[in-house]
């Protein structure tokens, strides 16, 4: 994969993106009682649609789907976590990125009747989504916060 791109991403464009696909989610109608959480990404938005939609049963399924030395290359997908049988059906299964979409082939023969969503998605991944908040060209890699930390710039005259 080549990412030409960087996407810089703040803790409140974040928190915002994730209210947003919350508040799309509900006003189509969608109701859920549980979460299955994509890990590790999915953790962050899990936190806040889960809050923002009052879901309390949340469940974590890890899937591994890149490596390399930055993490930036794809690789065949494998289990890190099963999750719980009850949250393979009816869930809804939150992300953050969906890029080429290996993550979410290789969890959908699992589930049933779920509907998936993330805060970004990607051209080559979007087709696995029900829904997702922002699209990102496929050459751009996606820096979220908490893959950052924001520091001090010296400026240019003293």
């Amino acid at each position: 994969m080549n990412y030409e791109n960087d996407l810089y991403i703040s803790w409140d464009e974040f928190q915002d993106r994730c209210v947003m696909l919350a508040h799309t989610i509900r006003e189509q109608g969608h109701d859920f009682d549980k979460i299955l959480c994509v890990t590790r990404g999915g953790i962050f938005p899990t936190g806040i649609i889960s809050r923002e939609l009052n879901i309390k049963r949340i469940e974590n399924v890890g899937i591994e789907a890149y490596g390399g030395p930055k993490g930036q290359s794809l690789k065949a997908p494998k289990f890190l976590k099963d999750a719980h049988p009850e949250f393979l059906e009816n869930a809804l299964v939150i992300e953050d990125l969906v890029d080429t979409g290996s993550t979410l082939k290789f969890l959908k023969p699992h589930t049933k009747n779920c509907y998936f969503v993330a805060v970004f998605a990607k051209p080559e991944g979007a087709d696995q989504l029900d829904m997702y908040q922002k699209a990102v060209p496929q050459d751009t890699w996606v820096r979220f916060p908490w893959d950052t930390r924001r520091r001090y710039v010296d400026p240019i005259v003293k």
